[in-house]
This record gives C-alpha cells, sequence and structure tokens, in this order.
C-alpha cells in the first residue's frame, strides 16, 4: 500500500530509530465488520483495565496533552481527581493543555517550531496539519510504544483505522474511535425552528433552507442565519483526496481527478448568492475566528458533517436546544479518520508515560468519562448505567469527546437514544465507500506546488463572497491556481494512482 513520503532526511532518521509493528489495514469491503467490532470490544475493554495492576512506584510522570477546547470550570478540582485514580493506575498525571480552538494551529506551530517538551496532542487534515507537522519531522513513530504500551487500544479499533496515520510503514498517531462515515447535515436553534415553523421533514437538500433562512434575515437582526462549515454543492459531487488541490467525483468508476475551482465553482455561485441575500455574516471577509459567535448561540443554523445524536451534543455544549437533520447520502472517504488523531510529540522526555496514558484513556470507561463529564454530583449527575446529564454551566467536555479517544465508551447525553454508538457504526458500515479507500497520496513530488496552491487559496479566503463579480472571480482564480501548478499536482496523483492499481 502506497503510504505518505517524507523528505529524504526523516526517512534516514526513520530507519535508525523506527520499526514497523502494526499490520496494515484491510480492504474497504470488510470496514463494517471492523467498526462492528471496535464498538464491541470497546465496551469490553472500558469495563475493566488490565492497566491499573501493577503500577509502577516512583514519582509519578506527568503527560502534557495538548487539546483544542475551552478550558471548562471547575477544572483543577477535576484534574485532582482524575490524577489520584491515573497515578494508581499507571503512575501518571495528566496536564490536559486546553487552548481555544481558534488558536490551536497557530500555538501547536509555534510548540513544535520551538521544539517544546508537550508529549501528546490533537492532530488532523483540519487542524493541526498531520501532514504539516510531519513534514518538519515533529512527531514520534509509535509502532514499538504501542506494541509495548498500547496493546489494549490497538485491541478495541478496526486494523485498517490505522492506515491514515502511516507513514512509510510507520504510525505517527494513533486515530480516535468515532463517526467515520461523513454525511452532510445541519443544527438548527429549536426556538427558531418552532417560531417559523420549520418542517423538518422538508430538508432534502442545501437549498431546501433557503425559505427558513429568509425569514431569519427579515426577522432576526441580531442573530446570522447560517455557518457554513462545509461546501455542500461540494461535498454532494465530490470527495478530497488532497485538500484545496486533488478532488475525485463520488459517481463514476474512474479515477480522474480535478482541480479545487472546478469541484468548489458551484458552491462559489451559491455562496456568493446566500451573501447578497444575507444568509451569510456581512463582515466575513474579516472574521477570523468566530467561535465566540458560535459559543453565545449567535448562528441560527450551522451546516457541518452530520452523526447521530449530533443535537444532544450540541445541546450540551451550547446550553440551548437544538435539533440535527442529516441531508445527503453517508460516504466514507478515502482517508476517513485522519480528521481526529493524537499523536506523541518528537520532543517528548515521556514518551512511554504518554502511550500509557493514551491507552488507559482510550479503553477504560471509568477514567474516560471522568474527563469528559467531571465530577458525580457536582458536574453531572448519572441517568442511567451509561448515561450522564450536566449540572448547570460548569466542568463538560462531553461534547468533545471525539477529540480524546473512543467515543464508543462515552456515555450518553439526555436526547441521545441508548444505542447511538450502534446507531453510529451502522452509519459508518452501511456508508458508499470510495473506490479510493486504502490508497495514501505521497506529496513530496509537489511539496512545492502544493504550498503554492495554500498560498493561493489563503489570498482568495472568503472573496467568494464578496465579490461583485463571481464569474470573474471564479476565471481569476482557475488562472491563479493553474500557475501556482495545479496540473502538475493532478497529473502526480493520475501517476500514483496508476501504481497503486496495478500493485492491487
Amino acid at each position: 500500500m502506497k503510504k505518505r513520503m517524507v523528505s529524504a532526511f526523516l526517512a534516514s532518521m526513520l530507519a535508525l530509530g523506527a520499526l514497523s509493528g502494526c499490520g496494515s489495514g484491510n480492504t474497504a469491503t470488510s470496514a463494517g465488520d471492523s467498526t462492528t467490532a471496535a464498538a464491541d470490544s470497546g465496551t469490553e475493554a472500558g469495563s475493566e483495565n488490565d492497566s491499573s495492576a501493577g503500577a509502577p512506584e516512583g514519582e509519578p510522570v506527568t503527560v502534557t496533552w495538548c487539546v483544542p477546547v475551552d478550558k471548562p470550570k471547575d477544572y483543577d478540582a477535576v484534574m485532582e481527581d482524575l490524577n489520584k485514580k491515573l497515578v494508581e493506575k499507571i503512575n501518571v498525571q495528566l496536564n490536559l493543555e486546553c487552548i481555544p480552538q481558534g488558536e490551536y494551529a497557530d500555538k501547536m506551530r509555534l510548540k513544535s517550531t520551538s521544539e517544546e517538551e508537550y508529549d501528546l496532542c490533537y492532530t488532523s487534515n483540519w487542524l493541526n496539519s498531520f501532514d504539516e507537522n510531519m513534514s518538519r519531522q515533529a512527531f514520534l513513530p509509535l509502532d514499538d510504544l504501542l506494541a509495548e504500551y498500547g496493546q489494549e487500544m490497538m485491541d478495541s479499533m478496526p486494523e485498517w483505522l490505522m492506515d491514515v496515520s502511516a507513514v512509510d510503514g510507520d504510525h505517527y498517531a494513533v486515530p480516535n474511535q468515532q463517526v467515520i462515515a461523513r454525511q452532510l447535515g445541519v443544527v438548527i436553534q429549536k426556538e427558531y425552528a418552532d417560531k417559523y415553523g420549520f418542517d423538518l421533514t422538508t430538508l432534502e437538500d442545501a437549498s431546501d433552507l433557503e425559505p427558513f433562512l429568509d425569514q431569519i434575515v427579515a426577522n432576526e437582526p441580531t442573530m446570522y442565519p447560517i455557518d457554513l462549515r462545509v461546501q455542500p454543492q461540494m461535498e454532494k459531487e465530490y470527495e478530497a483526496i488532497v485538500t484545496n488541490a486533488v478532488y475525485l467525483s463520488k459517481e463514476g468508476d474512474d479515477f480522474t481527478p480535478v482541480g479545487y475551482v472546478d469541484a468548489m465553482e458551484d458552491y462559489f455561485r451559491v455562496a456568493n448568492e446566500w451573501y447578497k441575500k444575507g444568509y451569510i455574516r456581512q463582515d466575513i471577509a474579516t472574521v477570523t475566528d468566530n467561535s465566540a459567535d458560535v459559543k453565545a448561540n449567535r448562528y441560527v443554523v450551522s451546516m457541518s458533517s452530520y452523526k447521530p445524536g449530533w443535537d444532544a451534543e450540541y445541546t450540551s455544549r451550547q446550553g440551548v436546544e437544538y435539533i440535527s437533520v442529516p441531508i445527503e447520502g453517508v460516504y466514507v472517504g478515502a482517508t476517513s479518520g485522519i480528521e481526529t488523531m493524537t499523536a506523541i510529540n518528537i520532543n517528548s522526555k515521556n514518551p512511554e508515560a504518554a502511550m500509557k496514558l493514551l491507552n488507559l484513556i482510550y479503553t477504560d470507561e471509568e477514567i474516560f468519562n471522568e474527563l469528559l463529564f467531571g465530577l458525580e454530583g457536582v458536574n453531572y449527575n448519572k441517568t442511567g448505567e451509561k448515561s450522564a446529564e450536566v449540572i448547570g454551566e460548569n466542568y463538560n467536555l462531553s461534547a468533545q469527546a471525539w477529540k480524546f479517544g473512543n467515543q464508543f465508551l462515552a456515555w450518553t447525553l439526555p436526547g441521545q437514544s441508548d444505542d447511538v454508538w450502534e446507531q453510529t457504526d451502522t452509519m459508518n458500515r452501511e456508508a458508499e465507500v470510495s473506490r479510493l479507500r486504502g490508497f495514501t497520496f505521497d506529496s513530496a513530488p509537489v511539496q512545492a506546488e502544493l504550498a503554492q496552491i495554500s498560498a493561493v487559496i489563503a489570498e482568495y479566503k472568503n472573496r467568494e463572497f464578496t465579490t461583485d463579480d463571481v464569474d470573474g472571480f471564479i476565471a481569476e482564480l482557475r488562472q491563479k491556481m493553474e500557475d501556482a501548478g495545479q496540473q502538475k499536482v493532478l497529473d502526480e496523483f493520475s501517476t500514483q494512482v496508476e501504481e497503486w492499481q496495478n500493485a492491487q
């Protein structure tokens, strides 16, 4: 299987320090059964964890874990109690470094370039880029550590899930278990859905939102109608193989790639129209971080990737009631799973302790849920054997479970069905699977072009909304992308896919 490639220097360094341990993934056709096994074994692992036996003596080791979340209230009290249990089980203490999501990428880049000695961090294809971190040798190879200290964690997940974190046969991050399949959807503040009689059954396409958004524009001047976190027209037709550079149609059976502008053109036109209608906040061109407005529930609608129990998560996190609606079909992409992973810093002084901690949180139901919910009777009350309700506005990371490990261990929230994780598993199993599942693009031959393409994307960000001439904007951006080397990237993709097909 073709893996990501890094620089020749990194490859030589890996040859000295990394041994391949975990097997490569199964083909996509086995994804359903593997995911089912992951859910079942995750539940079993949560009931009793062997890591507590024979915890080492001596001074506890403190592991710093950087995550993109706001620091919750009662943090100190929860960490004090949680760390007592962690010391008893594995003689490790957790320093959870909570970094607001809007600041996370920049702060992690600074930590990496300054060689700061944190231990664990959240990484993905959209935040604290895994590929970018690999290009600067920021993460530690994990295979030996997984074999010695992470076996329970490995046993709890489908083997194919680890494929997305492999570079030259070695693994550099652990994917979190959560929803892997992707489906377009929206969450809507229930207050406004009820007020304007929004019929959820009418929502089959993103355009079906328009009459409702018109009412928000006309009657709710202090609210923003919609927060677009995905591009609905693009999502419907394409999957991103190399973000911003290579897209593949979800239909058909060939592997002809298209570039960024061709994939996004329909979205650009709709986005421009929605901006002119007032659906999009009018200061979009200057907004770099909207997290404060999200937290304050300024957006009536948010469009993103749907998952079972999504509305309950939003309600718990936001403090007002939300409803959620799926729109398009369900799809497992070529690199699904890369969206939420945990890596160990190359400069970590405690990699063994970091892996022990990750393994424990990934497999121990009691520890995982205390990290999410805090202290019983203070921060939450149990509502059933595997369900809980948050008390007031204090410690609550329950809606962030997907950022920490195996979400299948999480207690359910009010409004979530008892079988939400079984529903999630079914969604993963029954999704249409990318015909490129198992292929990983080697970006090394086109690193310069990808950097130039990223610079163009940054230069033109959000202009699709504000331009007075959307046709001119599209033509200009298309030329800029060609000048940046778009065609070379597409040609390289086609060459690698052909090699991959011949090797099957």
